[in-house]
């Protein structure tokens, strides 16, 4: 709700001039205003200099004793100080007669509580990387948070985690404000041996990001990776001694870094420690999220083969009613769609598709209903699974790999790009998805089958198209044995990549599909041949990008 404007500070040295706006935040104590500097010169402030700003957040923390006073103005101090890409920035301190004033740069965004209510486990382990690497720093400075809590973390709308409210943070070889015995912090977020009377140490802070850890972590319906469940049950423990022994320690044990990318020691004021292995990118909101490690390669393909197979489907969708140029410029703007808005491409490329069929006569009203709707219920349903959502078009790579001899090889793909639900899903879409094509528009024989069934009459309705598909699932259990056995490849490989033993995951999806071709799917020497070749191609391809990918370090 808008405020009245009210002016705090003057033109006296070492002070600005602000115009509270409006009231974006309020606690026990303070205040938290959205205010906007009166000029655009640049003014010293109270520890530090600052330039000319157009929007910033006020903290108003009335004083009503020498030691209320000296413990704001202590800080802002402490806060004015710390120059990092994951702190809030402090720009001035301004000490009025019943009120200090913490000016700081404005955020937009909400707290990390809020945010992470809709938050992959991936995200949530990237907002408490960012918050490790802001206490790595503000440890490095002989700085103790004591407060850390999810809504002490305000998130952009990049998706930026950045540390605020140091309010009751201690600094090496500073007298203690608070009474020997009384334990500062939140409750559910401070460590046991505070609660003992303990001093605060590094340690402190490292549980308090363990409690944070497990509130995010309590929205997620997926059972936690390993290395995730022994991250919060090594920080949080009551020994202290049972915790890394620094942010930095909790960072390698978090991530499998060798080292803290983002804090420094003796970072220069107001220069921001950088973090060269989380990098920006397009979120499938349209928003920015930061991916750090492997996430952001494994999103960066996601997103990459979506755009090429969106780019594929919008050529042969556009190359059905217009030719040359036209063709080529909307597959290319299909495949941009594809990387940049990966479910919003495929819906758009499946119902462009079922057109396009239609109107060229190549398909009837069945093929032209069910595409749009099995599409948009798969493409709802990657919301739910991961990688899913920045691979929507996945199956539909069945197809084109099935004509060059790798179709057998996707289960393989998706559980290395994919978490084992979204994998296996995928999978089982892949193959029907294959089936379905191959009766639809192909000659009728089923890659890796080896029994021609016949095409669907192109001018089947969709109740009649999905009488004809059950009739065909029936008459041949196979198809669907075919749909479960690329569920099961794609989750071997994708759990066995969770806890690090690809090699082995390896093994079992091949030497496990081998068999199901054998045993219940292939029903010609044929067949079987070709997806032994397939299995085996796709096999040496993963095998060797995997060794070299050890090899280079990633």
């Amino acid at each position: 709700m808008a405020e009245k404007t009210h002016h705090i500070g003057g033109w006296a040295p070492g002070q600005g001039c602000y115009a509270l706006a409006e009231m974006v935040g309020r606690g026990g104590f303070a205040t938290v205003w959205r205010a906007l500097p009166v000029d655009d010169r640049p003014r010293k402030g109270l520890f530090g200099r600052i330039g000319g700003i157009r929007e910033v957040a006020v903290k108003v923390i009335p004083v009503y004793s020498v030691q209320e006073r000296s413990r704001a103005l202590r800080e802002g101090q402490i806060a004015e100080n710390l120059r990092h890409e994951n702190i809030v920035k402090t720009l001035e301190v301004i000490p009025g007669d019943l009120e200090v004033y913490l000016v700081t740069e404005f955020v937009r965004g909400e707290p990390l509580d809020v945010a992470a209510r809709h938050y992959t486990l991936d995200e949530v382990q990237d907002a408490l990387v960012q918050i490790l690497e802001a206490l790595s720093y503000a440890h490095s400075q002989g700085i103790i948070h004591r407060d850390i809590k999810p809504q002490n973390a305000l998130v952009d709308g990049r998706g930026k985690v950045k540390l605020t409210d140091f309010g009751v943070a201690y600094r090496a070889g500073d007298t203690r404000l608070t009474q020997v015995g009384y334990a500062v912090g939140t409750p559910g977020y401070i460590a046991p041996e505070i609660l003992d009377g303990g001093d605060p140490t590094e340690l402190t802070d490292i549980y308090a990001v363990g409690a944070t850890a497990r509130a995010l972590l309590a929205h997620q319906p997926e059972e936690l990776p390993p290395r995730l469940l022994e991250f919060v049950n090594r920080v949080t423990s009551p020994n202290p001694a049972h915790r890394p022994r620094s942010a930095s320690a909790a960072l390698k044990l978090l991530t499998g870094r060798r080292e803290s990318t983002g804090a420094r020691a003796g970072v220069p004021t107001g220069t921001p420690a950088r973090t060269p292995t989380r990098t920006a990118v397009p979120g499938s909101s349209g928003k920015k999220k930061e991916i750090s490690g492997s996430g952001w390669y494994a999103s960066q393909v996601l997103r990459i083969v979506n755009g090429l197979v969106a780019g594929w489907l919008g050529y042969l969708g556009a190359g059905l009613l217009f030719n040359g140029a036209e063709t080529l410029g909307i597959a290319a703007g299909f495949g941009v769609l594809g990387y940049l808005l990966p479910r919003l491409a495929a819906l758009g490329v499946i119902v462009a598709l079922a057109v396009a069929l239609v109107r060229s006569q190549q398909a009837g009203l069945g093929i032209a209903t069910l595409l749009p709707a099995v599409g948009g219920l798969w493409v709802a349903a990657g919301s739910a699974s991961g990688g899913v959502s920045r691979l929507p078009l996945g199956p539909v790579l069945a197809v084109p790999l099935a004509a060059y001899g790798l179709g057998a090889g996707l289960p393989l793909l998706f559980g290395t790009l994919m978490r084992p639900l979204g994998a296996s899903f995928s999978a089982a879409a892949g193959a029907l998805s294959l089936v379905v094509y191959d009766l639809s528009f192909g000659d009728g024989l089923v890659p890796y089958f080896g029994l021609t069934i016949g095409n669907f009459p192109k001018g089947l309705g969709p109740l009649d198209l999905l009488e004809m598909c059950e009739e065909v699932f029936r008459a041949y259990p196979a198809l669907l044995i075919l749909a479960a056995l690329w569920a099961a490849m794609a989750g071997a490989i994708s759990l066995a990549e969770w806890f690090g033993a690809w090699a082995v995951g390896l093994v079992l999806a091949v030497g496990g599909g081998i068999l199901g071709y054998a045993l219940e799917v292939s029903v010609t020497q044929e067949a079987l041949s070709q997806a032994m070749t397939s299995l085996g191609l796709a096999a040496i391809i993963y095998g060797v990008v995997k060794y070299l990918g050890s090899r280079l370090g990633r």
